[in-house]
């Protein structure tokens, strides 16, 4: 019995913390966001403090006492929020944060602690983030909420549903490894997309070839390489940019590699290091020549594609059935070596399905034999890449990626076609 009193006592103790602490949050957020405002509030300290100590003694009397007291006490919001509307001002706010409060009892009596405490740091995250996050719905547009809700919905729900078994001899995968290999690589995209729009936006075009690497560095490269033509002063900002993409490139085949293939993430692993700070070295190189020109202009970075689409996440399902197909036929007719030139070939396409059916399929392969062919098909992708910023760059800046481009591909070839 007095193990149980302390225990009692325990609880009420945290319930009455956080019921304060909450009840100072929201009275901090008031004088931020409310300050010369006449808004009707249920009150901040004392109110959330008593609040939780009635939850308590209303829970440990009965489970239909404290139904009755959420009901009573919703009843006494209602009548405050009809005022409320007489003013317009219709904000929620303030009762959901005491509905919480309310919980507070159930959750430190009946849940692990770390319950409670996920809550009280969710309110007090979302009453100090009103302007962030503000921001960031006037930024986000409703047909990239309602694609990122379509995809969770689809991954999250028809994922694991979806059958584990190869769907024949000839495509070695399963279709829960073609979606998951669809949702990895457009988390992996979208990562990259949001840091990029809504969080480094104005930052310049060298986080833009940085961030950009990692959701799509092809892109990318396309977009500086055309931008450098507005910015013919810039070129070795814009050759640095272009060539960061592509370290970042490396990096996020590496992340791939690992999530699907670990044996396979630690054979590229000295290679990709090295590829990485080769492109590391030489935008550092271009930053700092373009430093000692003396010019400053900021330059606007542009806007980038949201990756998460549909219709693009089906196209990449099919060519992923494709490149498994094709991969299965080519090692059984032409064996190793046929992989390494349709390695080759893939580059100079969309080379994320191949790289997944690889690391995906159950062939008939070395590791070695699938860390090349990742390699040699991201050197390929290179040398696509300094076509591009040969053809679509400024004079200067598409010389200068072009040759460096090409020479880290020939480099991402060679280690791939001998590892």
């Amino acid at each position: 019995m007095l193990v149980l009193q302390h225990e009692l006592w325990g609880q009420l103790i945290l319930v009455l913390l956080f019921s304060f602490l909450t009840g100072s949050e929201l009275r901090g957020y008031q004088k931020k966001f409310h300050s010369a405002s006449n808004e009707l509030f249920l009150g901040t300290v004392r109110t959330m403090t008593l609040t939780g100590l009635l939850g308590s003694v209303f829970y440990l009397v009965s489970e239909w006492l404290y139904l009755l007291g959420f009901v009573a006490l919703s009843v006494l919001f209602a009548l405050l929020y009809w005022q409320r509307l007489k003013v317009q001002n219709s904000s929620l706010l303030s009762f959901l944060v005491w509905a919480l409060t309310y919980s507070y009892a159930p959750l430190v009596m009946e849940q692990p602690l770390w319950v409670a405490s996920g809550v009280f740091v969710i309110i007090v995250l979302l009453l100090n983030s009103k302007q962030v996050l503000n921001e960031l719905a006037e930024k986000v547009s409703n047909d990239e909420l309602s694609t990122l809700a379509k995809l969770i919905l689809l991954s999250v729900v028809i994922l694991p549903l979806l059958p584990q078994e190869n769907i024949n001899q000839w495509i070695p995968v399963s279709p829960f490894k073609i979606w998951l290999a669809v949702v990895v690589v457009s988390s992996v995209s979208y990562l990259g997309y949001v840091s990029q729009k809504f969080f480094f936006h104005e930052q310049g075009v060298l986080l833009t070839g940085v961030l950009g690497g990692i959701y799509s560095s092809t892109a990318t490269t396309v977009v500086l390489a055309k931008k450098s033509v507005e910015y013919p002063r810039l070129s070795y900002r814009m050759t640095g940019a272009i060539i960061s993409a592509t370290g970042l490139m490396y990096v996020r085949l590496w992340i791939i590699a690992a999530i699907f293939m670990w044996p396979v993430a630690m054979t590229l692993l000295p290679s990709i290091i090295s590829l990485s700070l080769a492109a590391l070295v030489l935008t550092v190189v271009y930053i700092q020549l373009e430093k000692r020109r003396g010019d400053h202009k900021t330059v606007e970075s542009g806007n980038a594609q949201n990756p998460l689409e549909l219709k693009v996440a089906f196209i990449f399902a099919g060519l992923f059935v494709v490149m498994a197909v094709a991969t299965q036929f080519v090692m059984t007719n032409y064996g190793e070596a046929g992989v390494k030139y349709l390695s080759v070939i893939v580059g100079f396409t969309d080379i994320d399905p191949f790289i997944l059916s690889i690391l995906n399929g159950q062939y008939q392969a070395d590791i070695g034999v699938i860390s090349g062919a990742i390699l040699i098909a991201a050197g390929s992708n290179n040398i696509l890449k300094a076509i591009y910023a040969w053809v679509l760059a400024e004079p200067d800046s598409g010389r200068h990626s072009a040759f460096w481009l090409c020479t880290l591909g020939v480099m991402s070839i060679a280690l791939g076609w001998w590892l």
